[in-house]
């Protein structure tokens, strides 16, 4: 009796051995990966990418339904120090290359700077035909100093950061 309680807890083990080494080895990565127009072999290959594209988009859950919730969220994963969660309030395309420039102004110092930008008293323009908004931050002087745009997801409709 007791051979075979074993028995059943070795064979337990190993298909929460053989289920966790499968979705470790052999399950697709969700993650977009953004391509070189170069890296293009034929126009099916283009589609495939835009389709890829596509569903990542339907995935997308980081931003705010206006775009100033998605300003807030960046700015408090700012003040965090949490560059890889700030990362991915913007557009699908730029997050590993906003992550880069975000690590690289924590490291030297500078999100306090960009944080006190953003948080400015600003102008919004939005613009409905392509479904954007562009705020924009001035000096004492009245003079434009900043600008930054988010564009709606509208698979998802969530605000994202298209430029800082």
């Amino acid at each position: 009796m007791n051979n075979k309680k074993n028995l059943i807890w070795v064979v337990i083990i190993l298909i929460i051995l053989v289920v966790g080494a499968y979705f470790l080895f052999f399950q697709k990565n969700d993650e977009f990966v953004v391509r070189d127009k170069d890296s293009f072999t034929s126009q099916q290959d283009v589609l495939d990418y835009f389709e890829q594209y596509k569903q990542a988009q339907n995935k997308d859950i980081y931003g705010g339904k206006t775009p100033e919730e998605t300003l807030s969220l960046f700015v408090d994963a700012l003040k965090k120090g949490d560059v890889k969660l700030a990362s991915k309030y913007f557009v699908l395309d730029k997050q590993k290359e906003m992550e880069k420039e975000l690590s690289v102004g924590k490291q030297n110092d500078v999100l306090k700077l960009l944080i006190g930008d953003l948080e400015k008293e600003n102008k919004k323009t939005c613009y409905d035909y392509r479904k954007a908004c562009e705020f924009t931050t001035f000096d004492d002087n009245n003079v434009a100093e900043f600008s930054f745009v988010l564009s709606l997801n509208e698979l998802t409709n969530i605000w994202k950061i298209e430029s800082l």
